[in-house]
């Protein structure tokens, strides 16, 4: 199939974000490479500035040399030198990076709508309109920029960074056709989400609109429920259609009435996390009563009389969980870590 990488992630691709990018040349040739894309994540008020690994690659030939390695520790590396609190990624490889220090963390629900549990989320107030479409203007772009920037979860938006991410020309098996539905009072957005092959893949503004809104879209998505029964009998009818959506485990109201529904739900890891600076992490969250010293990669947290030793790996599930590893601080820990799938790398 024709290369895809540039239009998929042009918002690293690009002169502005070439310093990030790690390279080995064989004289003029390319031969092994990791994309870097520094952002800030926001959980509430905290700002965690996050180094994203992207597309670790090396040409056929030049494999087995640990080139690959060598781009990753040079690129781990530099998220430190640029002031990055931690490391994410997604993959399917999880053992690769895991020996790197990496670490499967952190929760993503996918949830399924159905004709029979859609009814449960409140319906959309009837001074709201919906529109849906791919074409991105600067008036709907600035709305979605708003609305991200009120609820405070994921990574933060600029203007030009959103409409690169909307209009990034994706790879079907990532992202598929994505469109924005909108629900507007009068003239104003109010709430949205990005549509794509793959379900809901991201959502934003006051809970009962976003639930308003996915309840409406899934009736002009999805259709009226079928398998009437007619004059003529029973008739063949398609397969029951359902609708999905991604949303955390908690940090906005909309999830926490996604999970107080108890609707059905498949529950995976975000991704995997790299923890660089673990002061800076709890400092971010406003936790200033654990102490963490460093020694040869290992950890020592104290807190009163209590204290652990753990490893980078387990460092990073007591942080971000899911699981709780050790009982340490578990009142405060784990925290929450989300970024939207429009923004993986």
């Amino acid at each position: 199939r024709k290369p895809t990488i540039a239009t998929d992630y042009s918002f690293i691709y690009n002169p502005k974000n070439a310093e990030n990018i790690t390279i080995v040349k064989d004289g003029d040739r390319v031969v092994s490479m990791a994309g870097m894309w520094p952002n800030t994540v926001e959980i509430g008020p905290a700002r965690l500035r996050a180094g994203g690994i992207n597309c670790v690659a090396t040409l056929p030939g030049y494999r087995g040399h640990r080139l690959a390695t060598k781009v990753m520790q040079d690129s781990m590396g530099y998220m430190a030198s640029c002031g990055c609190l931690l490391g994410r990624l997604t993959t399917d490889i999880n053992d690769w990076y895991h020996r790197l220090g990496w670490e499967n963390v952190g929760s993503l629900c996918t949830y399924r709508f159905n004709h029979s549990n859609v009814v449960l989320l409140p319906a959309m107030p009837e001074d709201l309109t919906v529109t849906h479409g791919t074409k991105f203007s600067d008036e709907i772009v600035a709305a979605i920029v708003r609305m991200r920037q009120a609820d405070q979860i994921g990574g933060e938006r600029t203007e030009e960074i959103m409409r690169e991410l909307l209009e990034a020309d994706n790879d079907a098996s990532i992202m598929g056709n994505t469109s924005v539905v909108i629900a507007w009072r009068n003239s104003t957005p109010v709430a949205y989400c990005l549509d794509s092959d793959h379900g809901v893949i991201e959502w934003g503004g006051p809970a009962d609109l976003v639930a308003g809104l996915i309840r409406t879209w899934f009736v002009r998505r999805i259709g009226e429920r079928g398998g009437k029964l007619g004059a003529g009998g029973e008739k063949k009818v398609a397969a029951s259609r359902e609708l999905t959506l991604i949303a955390p485990v908690t940090g906005h109201p909309f999830a926490d009435l996604l999970r107080s529904l108890s609707l059905p739900c498949q529950t995976d890891y975000w991704g995997m996390l790299y923890i660089i600076d673990p002061r800076g992490i709890l400092d971010a969250f406003g936790i200033d009563d654990i102490a963490v010293t460093e020694t040869d990669g290992q950890f020592t947290l104290t807190r009163n009389d209590d204290s652990v030793n753990v490893s980078r790996q387990e460092l990073a599930k007591l942080l971000f969980g899911p699981e709780r590893i050790i009982d340490f601080a578990s009142d405060v820990l784990p925290l929450l870590f989300w970024e939207w799938p429009i923004a993986h790398v």
